[in-house]
């Protein structure tokens, strides 16, 4: 069997399904998108421009059944209690801070 080809019988390919959704399940995905957008950093213009391409194919979808109104709504709603949280890795900066110092002692 090709590398590219899989075998329809093999019982890990991958298989995706769509599954019906009513309105209640589209508002708690749009909530879902919207946290983690703004818990990775993403503002309200990154957020609603996400739900908008047609690429995010969950959250397009979200946004078309939902509407423009109610999904910039919860995109604030989101961003109000996680859109102040900013991540700040220390280790990072006490390890840019100490190859500063060395830098600044072979000079």
């Amino acid at each position: 069997m090709p590398y590219d080809d899989p075998d329809p019988q093999d019982p890990m390919i991958l298989v995706g399904t769509m599954l019906p959704a009513d309105r209640d399940a589209q508002v708690e995905m749009a909530y879902a998108f919207a946290e983690e957008f703004a818990r990775l950093g993403y503002r309200e213009p990154q957020i609603q421009a996400l739900f908008r391409r047609p690429f995010y194919a969950g959250a397009h979808g979200a946004w078309q059944d939902l509407g423009e109104e109610q999904v910039s709504k919860i995109i604030r709603e989101c961003l109000d209690v996680w859109g102040r949280v900013r991540l700040v890795d220390r280790e990072a900066k006490a390890e840019a801070a100490a190859c500063a110092g060395e830098e600044a002692d072979h000079e």
